[in-house]
């Protein structure tokens, strides 16, 4: 799956399925009320698979698409048998389904399934047939539905290419962070002024992808994120500079005061731990600018130090 037909798993979403939960049981109710025994088995089964799918929008991502999936399912039935027995407010409960599918399934598969489903919704209205009212009615829900994801997940692409942050974690992107270092070149070169940079390699990345997967990785990512921003001052920078590379920019920071801030990150890394690997590891080294040094060497002997912190690890 793509990554802009995920879907946006967040606290609404197990309020929706919740929701959906009350709405079976209160069918269920209903039809008790109403004397109708024969119909309270269906609505009171599905309203117990929508709360196991309640729940399971709680657990991690592998149940988020599960618990999608059931909800989705448990609905078309119930609609199904609304549908089946409606004889007033039919056009309402129509266009569910096509709402529904929109937003649990990925853009291109909701538009599919409306298109292969609107027969047995339409055939499950009464009345004459073709039904032209309910058919352009039932296509304008799925295809505005269509349009409106796909149009989401084209703006959520054009801002992860065009942010500056990197989509991994709380720090700046490789291309931004190297403008970052042009920048604060210019100033230091233009202002006398000192510039460290801190090349931080964090070993425990690869093996956490290789052997928990990306989760972990961004976990990770995002943990020494936090611990570095805990570290360093206002206008210092943190970026990716690689896989496992970050770089801390440190203007007006000579290398007596950079290595103060890298004793002090890593002292706080070992107080910060995961669960799966202990606490997080990581090897620094500071890289200062030197009087009169040109940017591409400055670049060049930060260059060596990644290479050197990563040719060290075991």
């Amino acid at each position: 799956m793509d990554e802009h037909d995920r879907l946006p798993q967040t606290g609404l979403y197990t309020l929706f399925y919740a929701w959906i939960t009350l709405l079976a049981v209160g069918t269920a109710l209903w039809h008790y009320q109403m004397g109708a025994f024969d119909r309270i088995l269906l609505p009171a089964a599905l309203g117990v698979a929508l709360l196991v799918a309640t729940l399971m929008s709680l657990a991690p991502y592998a149940s988020w698409r599960a618990a999608a999936l059931i909800t989705l399912l448990a609905s078309y039935l119930l609609i199904a048998d609304i549908l089946l027995h409606s004889d007033r407010h039919a056009l309402l409960w129509l266009g569910a389904p096509p709402v529904l599918s929109t937003l649990l399934l990925p853009p291109g598969r909701a538009l599919v399934l409306n298109l292969a489903l609107a027969p047995a919704w339409l055939w499950l209205l009464k009345g004459g047939w073709p039904p032209l009212g309910p058919v352009l009615a039932y296509l304008a829900i799925t295809l505005t539905g269509a349009l409106a994801r796909w149009e989401i997940a084209r703006q959520l692409t054009l801002d992860r290419l065009t942010s500056p942050h990197d989509p991994e974690c709380d720090a700046l992107s490789r291309d931004t962070i190297a403008e970052c270092l042009h920048q604060e070149y210019q100033r230091a070169h233009l202002l006398d002024r000192r510039l460290s940079v801190l090349v931080i390699h964090l070993p425990q990345l690869e093996m956490a992808n290789e052997q928990f997967g990306a989760g972990l990785r961004r976990e990770l990512l995002q943990r020494f994120c936090q611990a570095a921003r805990h570290c360093c001052r206002l206008d210092d920078t943190l970026g990716r500079a690689g896989d496992s590379l970050l770089w801390m920019l440190l203007p007006g920071t000579n290398e007596h005061d950079a290595l103060m801030t890298r004793n002090r990150l890593l002292t706080y890394l070992d107080g910060t731990s995961v669960d799966e690997t202990g606490h997080l590891s990581a090897q620094v080294i500071a890289c200062t600018l030197h009087h009169g040094e040109s940017l591409a060497a400055f670049r060049q002997r930060m260059r060596i130090k990644e290479q050197a912190l990563m040719d060290s690890t075991p």
